[in-house]
């Protein structure tokens, strides 16, 4: 097998054994190789800008408060920017090199790891932030990721994935989040009497998790996660980064022969899957709790949070006895409150939001900033928007009821920026990615074409927009649905959506429309 030359490098030396080198690296001189095995240790940095960014593991999103307050203390220091991701975990910005290996350091000392957040590795795992807590809550997940996370830190495993390998253990019967974007997740399901998980794999930022058809009983979760992982380091592909995850393995010999091979590492037999027991949850700012006590849900400025108002949350939390953990949804929950905590300045919202230019050198723009121009909207209608800053799709554009990717696009005048625009996700019971609608709509134009769907949305009557996408959105093509928007836009009287009739449209129709609407 051909290998590419990160995979011929990581055989040549392995990132556990370049660890070594850490205290002597010197930050002006770094070049490719450098920059690569610092990555397996969390430590990220480009040639093309000054700083780095240190990304910290918190597995299932809980941390400890000692452990916390080491990390805000170290981040003060640093005068660094914190971000927290779409995984539950923690990013320091604007560091020099010195500073991110210190405090890699300082908060291994505290049980804190950033081994393994970056590149070829198993991310951090995740689960909803109820488990264990919330009523809904059938089987806790956190004793599970916990012996997971040995398996993950793994010394001899750091950096030798074919790619990354995310993971999702999930014991809830309700969730306002979706996890069919890991490569592997286990899903609350029921077979006969028994509670225990569905298993899912092969997801990513821009295709969902297939059904694996095996049920997994509580016992067998760890065990069988660890078969899986070995399956994708020993036959994972490894000829190109970009057809190395989990999916192109499936892709290229099908679930059947995946599931054959799984067998390699796990000799027991399973069953097939049971029925799905895990349903969506709407988002609140409070959930009534097990002990008769609340979880808060602090919404953040889309996962930007200053040093001084996270050390304020933590105050909060422990003057209330309460624990905080992070959501995959880049927000804080403090558990074990009462519903007069509410210390948050920002809107309630689901909108899910890639790092942005200011933080990431792959997206387009500041999609934090012009995601501020959407808030009021989507808030309104609790709407799950995605905003990724490019095609890496880190806003899970795909697992949502409008999904947005940072281009740039000439197609009407100068170049400027835009977005691809995907609606209509099926994303908690049922399973089908956001459909694109159009490749290219200019940014100065956005709300108005979001204006017209949201029209149609109220004017359904549903409240819910993933059932208005079942019901209304999917009886059409993306073809119609764009010239249906774009014609709107044209003030062209139409019926409602749902009452109006299907049409075919043309590739010239519609690039006639879009000049017209769109056009400078």
């Amino acid at each position: 097998m051909k290998l590419n030359k990160i995979e011929k490098r990581k055989q040549e030396l392995p990132p556990i054994k370049y660890y070594q080198r850490l205290d002597t690296l010197e930050e002006k001189i770094l070049d490719d190789a450098d920059l690569f095995y610092l990555k397996n240790f969390g430590i990220y940095g480009v040639k093309t800008r000054p700083g780095f960014m240190l990304r910290i593991r918190v597995p299932a999103g809980r941390i400890g408060y000692e452990q916390l307050q080491k990390l805000l203390m170290e981040a003060k220091r640093a005068n660094a920017r914190i971000l927290l991701t779409a995984r539950a975990q923690i990013e320091l910005h604007d560091l020099t090199l010195s500073q991110a290996i210190h405090i890699h350091k300082r908060l291994k000392e505290v049980g804190v790891s950033t081994f393994g957040t970056l590149v070829d590795n198993f991310r951090n795992i995740v689960t909803d932030p109820y488990d264990g807590v919330a009523k809904e809550c059938e089987i806790e997940a956190w004793p599970l990721i916990q012996k997971m996370n040995e398996i993950v830190l793994d010394p001899s495993l750091l950096g030798m994935l074919p790619r990354k390998f995310n993971t999702a253990v999930v014991g809830m019967r309700q969730s306002a989040q979706s996890f069919f974007s890991n490569d592997a997740a286990f899903l609350l399901a029921q077979k006969d009497s028994l509670m225990g998980f569905n298993l899912y794999l092969g997801g990513k930022n821009s295709n969902l998790a297939q059904d694996a058809d095996i049920f997994v009983p509580k016992e067998e979760v760890v065990p069988l996660f660890e078969a899986v992982a070995h399956l994708y380091i020993c036959h994972g592909p490894r000829q190109k980064r970009t057809k190395a995850r989990l999916f192109h393995l499936i892709e290229g010999i099908g679930m059947e022969e995946v599931k054959k091979r799984l067998k390699e590492f796990y000799p027991k037999k399973w069953r097939g899957a049971g029925r799905l027991l895990l349903k969506k949850e709407d988002i609140k700012k409070y959930k009534e709790l097990r002990e008769a006590t609340f979880a808060y849900r602090y919404q953040t400025n889309f996962g930007k949070v200053g040093v001084e108002e996270f050390a304020s949350l933590l105050a909060l939390a422990k003057e209330r006895g309460a624990q905080i953990r992070l959501g995959v949804d880049q927000n804080i929950y403090l558990i074990g409150v009462d519903k007069k905590v509410d210390p948050s300045p920002h809107p309630i919202s689901a909108m899910l939001v890639c790092a942005g230019s200011r933080y990431c050198i792959y997206s387009l723009f500041d999609t934090k900033q012009e995601a501020q121009t959407l808030i009021d909207k989507m808030s309104k209608y609790s709407i799950r928007v995605g905003y990724s800053g490019c095609l890496k799709g880190c806003g899970r554009h795909i697992l949502a009821d409008i999904g947005l990717v940072g281009i740039r696009t000439n197609g009407f005048g100068q170049v400027e920026r835009g977005v691809r625009l995907f609606l209509g996700a099926l994303y908690s019971c049922e399973r089908s990615e956001a459909r694109l609608i159009f490749w290219a709509v200019p940014l100065r134009r956005l709300a108005d074409v979001l204006d017209v769907v949201l029209a149609e949305f109220e004017r359904s009557g549903y409240k819910d927009f993933e059932r208005f996408s079942k019901r209304i959105l999917r009886r059409y093509e993306p073809e119609f649905l764009a010239w249906y928007i774009l014609s709107t836009l044209k003030k062209e009287p139409l019926p409602p959506l749902g009452e109006i009739a299907p049409k075919a449209v043309g590739y010239e129709e519609l690039k006639e429309l879009e000049a017209c609407v769109f056009g400078v």
